[in-house]
């Protein structure tokens, strides 16, 4: 089942942004081993490429996205002549 991701293409700061003016609830805290665990290296990676290059991360989104899972287009099915 596709789940619904309507604040996706938003950036983190606009996500809590909005929560905070429309005084909806939003966990600020971060875990106490977050500094520790591997997603932070990933992160801030993303965070120096959006820092030289504010579309990046957009553009690597976007890519993402258009990804197909599963089988390449045309497989399985029977070779043609040359």
């Amino acid at each position: 089942v596709p789940r619904l991701k309507p604040l996706r293409h938003a950036a983190q700061k606009e996500i809590v942004l909005y929560a905070h003016f429309r005084g909806l609830p939003y966990a600020s805290a971060e875990c106490r081993h977050a500094p520790l665990a591997f997603r932070g290296h990933p992160r801030a990676l993303l965070k120096d490429l959006e820092a030289s290059r504010p579309a990046a991360v957009a553009a690597l989104a976007h890519s993402g996205r258009r990804l197909a899972l599963g089988a390449a287009p045309g497989a399985g099915a029977a070779p043609g002549a040359c």
